[in-house]
């Protein structure tokens, strides 16, 4: 119980005998229906009686109550808290499960088109200039055929290990597709992005995979340009890749 409903109940008792005391005066000096004072207080007329007992225990009733009341309130706020508190944590969570990928536990195509954006303007408004590489797996659908989804899985799974732990904690990873992926690499020029394109991919080139052995992976880079949208940025990336593909795989091609 909180400390307003105890003093609460503690104002409800203390008020009776103040009440006695006054009702008491009342009668002996205002109304002089007693012959002393001491009569007035501990012997008073039977309807007197009645009537000091009677408001004596509604002061009482109304003060339990009230205090009741109090303490259902704090109960109720309190679960409200906690209920707020839950809402808030299943919104987060929510919030998490509508950008991240299921699988790989990556960002998906929907932050992908958000955080290119907030790229995009952040380098027209600031000059924070940005690269962006677009990675396949090299034939991605033998494996499944092969080895079977669950493993297909396991090696989507493992890849995007291999590149976290390639790139930098400002650098954002995403999968676009089913074995395609995207990153963005802020605050980078055209050969420390090349650089860290050959880091990944000597990443997974040298890893043996479990079942299925050596993996390639094919990259296309670019960098931001004056005047680059939404639009052109992706469909230069992807055109490297594309030239990437048929230049045999396993190798990184720049589209500036």
């Amino acid at each position: 119980m909180n400390q307003g409903a105890k003093k609460l109940q503690w104002s409800s008792v203390l008020i009776v005998p103040m009440f006695w005391l006054t009702d008491a005066c009342v009668d002996y000096y205002l109304l002089a229906e007693y012959a002393s004072f001491g009569s007035a207080l501990f012997q008073p007329h039977a309807i007197e009686l009645y009537m000091r007992i009677l408001i004596s225990f509604l002061f009482i009733s109304f003060g339990l109550y009230a205090a009741l009341l109090l303490k259902r309130a704090d109960q109720i706020k309190s679960e409200l808290l906690i209920k707020n508190e839950y809402l808030e944590v299943l919104k987060i969570k929510l919030e998490q499960l509508s950008i991240v990928d299921p699988l790989t536990g990556v960002f998906n195509r929907r932050k992908f088109d958000e955080s290119l954006d907030v790229a995009i303007s952040n380098a027209k408004r600031h000059q924070h200039l940005f690269g962006m590489l677009m990675i396949d797996i090299d034939h991605f659908k033998r494996v499944n055929d092969e080895f079977g989804h669950q493993t297909g899985d396991n090696v989507l799974r493992t890849i995007c290990d291999l590149i976290i732990s390639s790139i930098r904690d400002t650098d954002q990873l995403f999968r676009v597709g089913g074995e395609e992926f995207c990153l963005i690499a802020m605050m980078i020029d055209k050969e420390r992005l090349n650089l860290l394109a050959e880091k990944i991919r000597k990443a997974v080139e040298s890893y043996k995979f479990d079942e299925v052995g050596k993996i390639t992976i094919s990259i296309g880079t670019t960098c931001f340009n004056d005047g680059d949208s939404h639009k052109s940025i992706y469909s230069r990336v992807d055109a490297a890749l594309y030239s990437a593909k048929h230049q045999g795989r396993n190798c990184t091609v720049f589209n500036g």
